[in-house]
């Protein structure tokens, strides 16, 4: 046990630093804003900004280092404690939170559409361009003109941090964002760990059984916990990026808690509220409806909890509406991230692809055939949704949830890196394992190296310094690695010959 937590403990050292240094970073070269009053976060000069780009890479890798390697510990299946890991997730998370945003821009749209609310304009007819000033020019260009395609809680938020900061305060605005955020994480680690707890099943296939249920127990609250929050994606997406996402896995988790209690009517208004931050949380509520309903003893009685579930959300989504005070305007502007193109979805790619050629043979334009790929992708997703749903009773809602939302976010037409925490938060508090092999992990460095801190694309002076602080800080572990890690293995070695020579002994 003594070995284990210097092992934990020197993970915890290793991402704290690393933590640190993206943040000491993000002053230089983060997604730093434009024209504001507040002197704190000013734009640097190039030099600073290389400076900026190598400090945060060389934290990025210590900070991806330190979670794999303590993924190795718990696969291993040491005896750590979610207590061990709180401090670990606070070490990590708290460095980020005073500085610049990292990875994105998008808090700065938050708090334009907080103003426009503020000022008693539709934030769902209207962009941010209609402010002018400094609050309009750090919206990225895309979205200038771009009603708001959040839902109503999530412009409510914001609008109550602007009331309170101000709309000429943009460094306080974003701030108060990113405690929205650490307020949706703290929701996240309340849920997951009573999930994982009471779950207690599930080893990589969410299906009950005692075996199975009993291999996957071992650890299963440490797991969760990393996979989810300790996750690289989501410390420098929701806590670095304050991506509203927080907020909405916060409240779906909360919501999956309640059902799992029996508390299905709570359970339905807290899944409701959170798909009026963003929509993709109703289908945490389909699947926990599903389950719901399919655990019932006869017909008559599953036909009862469809219709009180299907009345309790219509009764929270009504008061949701007129209790956040913008309207129903959010219904028409959903599809507005769909103009944008990402390389990571594949239906958009296929569609390129597609595009391409019936324009090189002539039967066909490129906007055709991408809308065509996306429309097909889309119905797969449905389908889906629709087959986990249906499955739910079996598998339980959050494994349902989890594999339904990730079926989504790969058919969907626009595909960011953070969109994978939809489903990933709630599998790993039922699966924990499917999220730490080889595979997974790897996918999950990918998705951070998509996008750089700046949010913007590189010059080739970024980049080679991003490549100069990556590459010093693994030097550095090569050289310098924590002595417990290394051990570990060869202690358990010499443990199990200690264990077959004394059988060879005894017989």
């Amino acid at each position: 046990m003594a070995e284990v937590a210097v092992t934990v403990r020197g993970c915890r050292l290793i991402g704290t630093l690393g933590s640190v240094l993206l943040a000491a970073g993000s002053w230089s070269a983060g997604a730093l804003p434009f024209g504001v009053p507040d002197g704190v976060w000013a734009q640097r000069s190039p030099a600073h900004t290389v400076l900026g780009a190598a400090a945060s890479y060389a934290g990025l890798v210590l900070l991806v280092t330190a979670w794999w390697r303590l993924g190795v510990v718990l696969r291993q299946g040491e005896p750590v404690g979610p207590g061990q890991l709180r401090p670990v997730l606070w070490s990590w998370a708290l460095p980020l939170v005073p500085g610049p945003l990292l990875f994105s821009n998008d808090a700065y749209s938050y708090v334009a559409q907080g103003a426009l609310a503020g000022r008693g304009w539709d934030v769902y007819q209207l962009g941010p361009a209609a402010l002018g000033g400094p609050l309009a020019d750090n919206v990225p260009q895309m979205w200038r003109d771009a009603p708001a395609p959040y839902g109503p809680l999530a412009v409510a938020a914001t609008h109550a941090v602007v009331a309170v900061t101000g709309e000429h305060h943009t460094v306080a605005a974003v701030l108060g964002m990113r405690l929205v955020a650490l307020c949706g994480l703290g929701l996240i680690v309340w849920g997951i760990r009573r999930l994982a707890a009471e779950r207690g099943s599930g080893s990589g296939s969410g299906l009950s059984g005692s075996g199975a249920g009993a291999e996957w127990g071992r650890g299963g609250e440490a797991g969760a916990l990393w996979a989810t929050v300790l996750n690289p994606l989501a410390l420098v997406h929701l806590v670095g990026g304050a991506h509203n996402e927080a907020l909405m896995l916060g409240l779906m988790v909360a919501g999956l808690v309640a059902f799992r209690r029996g508390h299905w009517v709570l359970g339905t208004a807290v899944l409701t509220w959170a798909a009026l931050v963003k929509v993709p949380a109703a289908v945490a509520l389909l699947c926990a409806a599903a389950w719901s309903v399919g655990t019932m003893p006869d017909r008559r009685s599953g036909w009862l909890r469809g219709a009180g579930i299907a009345l309790a959300g219509l009764k929270a989504l009504v008061l949701g509406v007129a209790a956040c005070g913008q309207g129903w305007g959010w219904l028409t502007t959903l599809r507005g991230p769909a103009q944008v193109y990402t390389v990571l979805s594949p239906s958009t790619d296929v569609g390129r692809v597609l595009g391409l050629l019936s324009e090189g043979f002539g039967v066909g334009t490129a906007a055709g055939a991408i809308a065509a790929a996306r429309s097909v992708g889309l119905l797969l997703g449905v389908c889906a949704v629709a087959f986990c749903a249906w499955r739910a009773p079996r598998t339980g809602p959050e494994y349902a949830t989890g594999t339904a939302l990730l079926g989504l976010v790969v058919t969907a037409p626009v595909v960011q890196p953070w969109y994978v925490l939809w489903g990933a938060v709630p599998l790993a508090a039922v699966a924990w394992r499917l999220l730490e092999g080889a595979g997974a992990r790897l996918a999950t460095l990918g998705l951070v190296a998509m996008v750089l801190p700046s949010g913007t694309a590189p010059t080739w002076a970024y980049a080679l310094a991003a490549i100069t602080g990556a590459s010093a800080a693994a030097a550095a572990l090569v050289a310098w690695g924590p002595p417990g890690l290394a051990a570990l293995p060869r202690l358990r070695l010499q443990e199990r010959g200690s264990v077959r020579a004394l059988a060879r002994t005894r017989r």
